[in-house]
């Protein structure tokens, strides 16, 4: 092993003969003997801030390095280890004037800058919602900050070493798959673009065993269907609810959208955004054109705007005499509607989608059948078309894709009694006892 001598020379030169050299390896410097002297000349002449160290408890061991990009001009580091941040300091100082390595910090701030490119752009198929850009935000300060991969240099990273850290997340947090899953592609997609800007000539994220991973996921039980959709005589105690409570209010409109609601399985934000000139009366069509969407902002507040339907297809579902009804009661409150809005207060103004699912809540509650929620009635009124139709034209109606529909929105809607009947059904068609002869007897072979 090579033995670092640093008695007869000053830091400056050591430090310089090991960067424009490169005859010194990282390794040579931590392994040798005189490390914690040269590691003492590099805080006195080349880092200026202190260090402070870890402890038993948890505690890392962290120090700042100059960052231009911040107000303050530094940025603070931690390591697990002394010999880590010690690694760390000596190869930040030799890369810091190529640029070309960073953290994988740095790396993600990057990367979620160039995703911000890609909101609104004129393909709205592909464009990114600012509440995307949140949620990258938000999940990398709740599980991403505080790993040691945040203050490691993007190219030091290795598939196990990611894979181990990576675990240890999901475990520490106890993260459900869905979200793990989440932070798992942000990660990957960070690697990702170090790669294409040639920061790593190797991605190691790209060959990370995703299913492994999720193996260390906390399990979630799966719902019933019971869970997730009101039954036939749940949604009757709903609308009684609603008569109950319209007959005293008339005037609030997020009752007569709940009522929509069980009629056509609509969005809460297609509900709150629907319009009278939606309404096909020669026809006999409702035209879904436009949907409400909250989008998140890191930089400012949260703003409710109006765009295309979800999944960015606008379609039309049958107008029938039911849904007539509720209409023809709406408009006999002559409410004033300066945009043409159906579902408005008493001074013109929309309700939101944020209004008429607190209600569709309240409502549920005081029809005893607990909280619910448009969305659930949503897959109510889905899981019911799935029993007289196909899926596609389910689908179609829904305005979800096949697959969505068969994976999320199919539940039984069967009452206890009905399945009961079923079964009892099946066993006189293909069990009848009186036909087995009595004189048979088992043998005791299989």
């Amino acid at each position: 092993m090579f033995q670092l001598n640093t008695k007869d020379m000053n830091m400056t030169s050591v430090f310089m003969f090991y960067t424009e050299n490169g005859i010194i390896s990282l390794d040579d410097i931590m392994n040798s003997q005189n490390k914690e002297e040269l590691m003492i000349k590099i805080l006195k002449e080349i880092h200026k801030s202190a260090i402070t160290p870890g402890n038993a408890e948890g505690k890392r061991w962290s120090t700042y390095v100059p960052d231009t990009t911040r107000p303050n001009g530094r940025r603070q580091v931690r390591f697990k280890e002394k010999e880590d941040l010690y690694k760390f300091l000596l190869d930040f100082y030799h890369i810091k004037g190529d640029g070309t390595k960073k953290l994988f910090s740095e790396v993600f701030t990057e990367w979620v800058e160039y995703k911000k490119g890609f909101i609104s752009t004129s393909n709205s198929k592909k464009s990114i919602s600012p509440s995307t850009i949140r949620r990258y935000e938000r999940d990398y300060g709740n599980y991403l900050a505080d790993l040691e991969l945040a203050d490691m240099t993007v190219d030091s990273v290795t598939t196990p070493k990611l894979m181990n850290m990576l675990a240890e997340m999901i475990k520490k947090h106890r993260l459900m798959e869905s979200c793990a899953s989440n932070v798992i592609g942000y990660v990957k997609g960070a690697f990702h673009y170090a790669y294409l800007c040639e920061y790593i000539s190797k991605d190691p994220a790209d060959r990370i065993d995703r299913d492994l991973l999720l193996a260390q996921c906390e399990f979630a039980a799966v719902k019933q269907d019971s869970e997730r959709i009101l039954t036939i005589s749940e949604i009757k105690k709903l609308i009684e609810a609603i008569k109950k409570h319209s007959a005293v209010h008339p005037l609030y409109m997020p009752d007569f959208a709940i009522l929509i609601a069980t009629m056509t399985g609509l969005r809460v934000g297609e509900l709150s955004t629907l319009k009278w000139t939606d309404i096909d009366y020669e026809n006999g069509l409702i035209h879904i054109v436009r949907s409400e969407h909250r989008l998140d902002y890191s930089d400012k507040k949260s703003e409710i705007v109006i765009g295309l339907p979800k999944n960015r297809k606008t379609r039309t579902i049958p107008l029938n005499e039911e849904i007539i009804e509720v209409l023809e009661i709406i408009k006999k409150k002559e409410l004033p509607s300066p945009e043409g809005y159906i579902f408005t207060k008493e001074d013109g103004s929309r309700y939101t989608g944020h209004d008429i699912g607190c209600a569709a809540s309240r409502r549920a509650q005081e029809a005893g059948i607990g909280g619910t929620s448009i969305h659930e009635i949503r897959r109510t009124v889905s899981s019911l078309l799935n029993t007289e139709l196909p899926r596609r034209v389910v689908a179609e109606l829904m305005g979800h894709t096949e697959r969505v529909n068969a994976g999320n929105y199919d539940y039984s809607t069967a009452e206890y009694a009905e399945k009961k009947q079923a079964l009892k059904n099946v066993y006189s068609k293909v069990l009848n006892f009186s036909e087995i002869s009595p004189k048979t007897k088992k043998t005791g072979t299989a």
